[in-house]
């Protein structure tokens, strides 16, 4: 398999766009007096996470629409995400949801390109816009600590073996093996 821990490299992708919300607080966060953005899509049916990277390892490339990633990433964030959803641009992931932290529920937005090239995966350009968010700098910091923590738990647990690119257009992802 490509991947440690038999993660597949588009679950990684996945992941990483609903737990992208590192910068909130932070410079790349913006806070929102309303509702953040959020992704059009709904969970859809998806293939099993062995299916597609089946399809990865036999073809070199496998998509995914909005809706299917959405339905895989609920699976893994489900716990700490409400209404979490998946959406995908020229270029970017998107993820929207709503994270409790004590008191508040503040809506998220996140974008970011991913790199799958080196050994471990990266979030690239990273933006987060926080809604219904109190401006008040210790509700900012924490859950800026909660969110990188989510970020660098799930990074740390994949190793890439193989590199692969990533090809984000509106609604799908295409993952592609890079020969060696």
């Amino acid at each position: 398999m490509a991947f440690a821990k038999g993660i597949a490299p588009l679950t990684v992708i996945l992941i990483i766009a609903l737990l992208a919300l590192g910068a909130v607080g932070g410079m790349a966060g913006t806070a929102l007096l309303g509702k953040a953005p959020e992704c059009p899509s709904a969970a859809s049916t998806a293939r099993s996470e062995k299916e597609l990277e089946n399809l990865l390892e036999k073809s070199g490339a496998v998509t995914a629409t909005d809706g299917e990633a959405t339905t895989i990433a609920q699976k893994y964030i489900g716990a700490k995400v409400t209404d979490g959803r998946v959406c995908f641009t020229t270029n970017l992931a998107h993820a929207s949801g709503k994270l409790t932290l004590g008191p508040v529920t503040p809506s998220f937005y996140a974008s970011a390109g991913i790199d799958l090239s080196g050994t471990t995966p990266k979030t690239v350009n990273l933006d987060i816009k926080v809604g219904s968010m109190p401006d008040v700098p210790v509700v900012s910091d924490q859950a800026k600590g909660i969110v990188q923590k989510l970020i660098n738990d799930n990074l740390a647990k994949v190793t890439l073996k193989e590199k692969y690119s990533v090809l984000f257009s509106q609604g799908s992802v295409t993952v592609n093996k890079l020969s060696q």
